[in-house]
């Protein structure tokens, strides 16, 4: 093998960070897998560094250590070679000439760098993609012969020393004008979504009226009318064959939009060096607008294809933006054969002047972009860009795509992550600019627009290969504004927020620093305070006037992480963040809404907040090996622990200043020692109606509560 690839593989093996799947079932964990990039070594530093000396550290009293070994599971997959991903792009013709070139969000010099070509009519884009793909796939066969000479021993002690980074944060917002929910109906909680006014599909739905659930078990929609607390099925109706899955929809008025992948022809292999995303080759993202006006008896309205496996989709003012991947089978390229490297909607290939080739990006897939209205159920805009994407971030007005960069003229990665801005405005989707930014996002609560600024919070590493953090602000066309670096040496982004003028952020290593940023001025911002307390958060969502509450684990002083914990934070002087209240739910190892913000039960009228959670059951807590190692801390557990609690749980909290986090329900789901517990608490979600809380689990039905007193009142399968 040479030298140079052999440097690829270390530094590939020595820095990769993968993500936690958003959900544990198969079929969705591969499919993140295919979207998932490595985290490269990042070599050069920008800018001016703010040393962390000059930071006010506050710390607060914290509370006592609690010690319970808990796994976290994580859903980890290493991914030893190319990492690959999603891109998202709006399909016209460009030539080179015309292309605003990706140098404006860095120093960096881009000359010989990655260009994107489309949208100008003088560029045949569909040779630009054929070319690539048999680059692409040369590149790959070559490093597959040197698969036997790879040293394992190396390779797994470079695993061993891989960073972890597992957290998936939410945000917060409102969804309900997708829901399109007449005047008679009741208030009622809605989606919880990333970008207040930008909505966001689920498997289960309501109007305030009715409640529309996916059961993915059987392939059914299910109806049903609700009125104070009683349950009514209404109808069902078995939606599409057995060989789609992944659905989520909208409600719309009088229509359900069902959205899915249909993987008939799903096959595929993996390569060590290469990922071919094979396996997405023959998938199709399926759109089905159903009539609901009879809730007893659905009627199908019409049907839409796209090209790629369901990545995601927003819903904006009645127009849905529907997101796909679509991997080609390097193995079957063929030149006049469009059907092995171009992209269809409906059956029509992509246009030449909708298609955007990227030169070193290192991909085998597009990101396929598709507007249709609702109420007319025509496409306004179709695009596709050959591109990957670690994140997608849509705001009121753009849509962006990130990636880390790889120039493979080189073969090496470089030290940046790329960010690709698409406007959209009633269905119009126009590419803006490129550019890119050290290190790498944690999600896409770490990147927001305000005020025609793009800023974002990302780990990175230095020239010596120590990692820091750090806050960049970009102006419109993605030049950089401003930054802060070198920020908690050693710990990653795990959650963040922007608040208006005000960036919140947590990294974690052993304890969790939460950040404040005062980004009024987007020229100076300035760190205000600097908190440390036991654990992080690792979902923050604003809670009344000048409070921050954050959801994550308690962990010990060694980073073990123990229990899921509640965080109240006083945001009121930003120079002065103040612990308020921490409820450590000693019982419970899982939450939801750690791994899918739609998850999150969240009632602005009265500030209570739900999710489901899920207790392993302490039964080794009378074991001699226990109670000898943590001597110091077994009075503690015994008295706050409930060795018998296990299974699946549905919980409402509450919070006040003066009582601090009240749990005001905890009710069991399911069975004891039931697996299908734990798998499906990410598929588990409550809605509030009126006076009365609704806890639907897919494919299990319906519950309803009195929320005056939490007790049962209705059930319906």
């Amino acid at each position: 093998m040479s030298d140079t690839n052999d440097k690829i593989l270390e530094q590939q093996l020595k820095s990769s960070v993968e993500q936690i799947p958003d959900s544990l079932r198969p079929e969705n964990i591969e499919a993140r897998l295919a979207s998932m990039t490595v985290a490269e070594k990042y070599s050069r530093s920008r800018s001016e560094d703010i040393p962390m000396d000059d930071i006010k550290v506050k710390r607060s009293g914290g509370k006592a250590k609690y010690i319970i070994p808990i796994a976290l599971a994580a859903g980890v997959i290493l991914a030893a070679g190319i990492g690959l991903g999603v891109g998202l792009s709006k399909p016209k013709y460009i030539d080179s000439s015309t292309v605003t070139q990706s140098s404006q969000m860095t120093d960096k010099d881009r000359n010989g760098g990655t260009s994107l070509f489309g949208k100008s009519g003088d560029t045949d884009n569909y040779e630009l993609a054929y070319n690539y793909f048999k680059d692409y796939k040369k590149y790959l066969d070559d490093q597959e012969k040197e698969y036997d000479d790879i040293d394992y021993a190396v390779e797994e002690d470079a695993v061993d020393e891989m960073p972890a980074d597992a957290t998936v944060g939410a945000t917060t917002g409102a969804n309900a004008a997708a829901t399109g929910a007449s005047e008679a109906s009741e208030s009622f909680t809605d989606t919880n979504v990333r970008t207040e006014g930008v909505a966001e599909a689920d498997i289960i739905k309501t109007d305030g009226k009715y409640i529309y659930e996916y059961d993915s078990h059987t392939e059914h929609l299910n109806f049903y009318s609700v009125k104070d607390g009683e349950i009514s099925k209404e109808g069902k109706v078995n939606v599409l064959e057995d060989e789609y899955y992944f659905k989520e929809m909208y409600i719309v008025g009088d229509k359900l939009i069902l959205l899915g992948t249909n993987m008939e022809n799903y096959y595929g292999y993996y390569s060590y060096y290469g990922y071919y995303n094979n396996s997405y080759a023959g998938a199709k993202t399926y759109v089905a607008i159903y009539d609901i006006t009879d809730k007893g008896e659905p009627e199908l309205v019409d049907t839409y294809e796209q090209s790629g496996s369901y990545d995601s989709s927003r819903m904006v003012d009645g127009v849905l933006y529907t997101f796909s991947k679509k991997c080609f089978d390097l193995d079957k390229l063929r030149k006049k054969d469009y059907d092995t490297y171009i992209p269809d909607v409906d059956g029509e290939y992509i246009e030449n002047d909708d298609l955007y080739v990227q030169k070193d990006v290192f991909s085998s897939c597009f990101e396929v972009i598709t507007s249709m209205d609702i109420e007319k159920g025509e496409y306004i805009d179709k695009m596709a860009i050959l591109a990957g994407s670690d994140t997608m971030y849509v705001s009121t007005d753009n849509i962006f795509l990130t990636d880390h960069t790889y120039n493979w003229t080189s073969f090496s990665y470089g030290d940046d992550t790329e960010v690709i801005k698409i406007s959209y405005k009633d269905g119009e989707l126009e590419y803006e600019a490129k550019g890119n930014f050290p290190g790498y996002l944690n999600d896409d609560y770490s990147i927001d627009e305000y005020n025609g600024n793009l800023r974002l919070v990302t780990t990175y590493r230095d020239a010596n290969y120590a990692q820091y953090n750090a806050l960049y602000v970009y102006d419109d066309d993605l030049n950089k504004v401003s930054v802060i670096k070198k920020l908690a040496e050693g710990e990653t982004i795990r959650s963040a927020r922007f608040m208006g003028d005000t960036a919140y952020f947590v990294t974690f290593r052993n304890t969790d620093p939460l950040f404040a940023v005062d980004l009024s001025d987007p020229e100076n911002p300035e760190i205000t305070d600097y908190l440390k307390i036991p654990g992080f958060s690792a979902y923050l969502h604003p809670y009344g006037d000048n409070k921050l509450l954050g959801i994550g684990y308690d962990t010990d002083s060694t980073g073990w992480i123990n229990c899921i914990k509640l965080t109240m934070f006083d945001i009121t002087d930003p120079y002065d963040i103040v612990e308020e209240d921490t409820k450590v739910l000693y019982d419970y190892q899982e939450a939801s809404v750690l791994n899918d913000r739609r998850a999150l039960m969240f009632n602005d009228e009265d500030g209570t907040f739900g999710f489901s959670t899920y207790a392993e059951g302490y039964y080794y807590l009378e074991e001699d090996w226990f109670k000898e190692e943590y001597e110091d801390e077994y009075d503690m557990i015994i008295d706050n622990v409930d060795p018998d609690k296990e299974g699946m749980f549905y919980m409402i909290c509450d919070y006040d200043e003066k009582n601090g986090f009240q749990i005001l329900m905890d009710e069991k789901l399911g069975e004891d020692n039931d697996y299908y517990d734990y798998t499906t608490m990410d598929d588990t979600r409550g809605i509030v109606i009126g006076d009365y809380l609704y806890v639907v689990t897919s494919g299990s039905g319906i519950k309803s509560y009195d929320t005056t007193n939490y007790k049962l009142v209705d059930e319906c399968d």
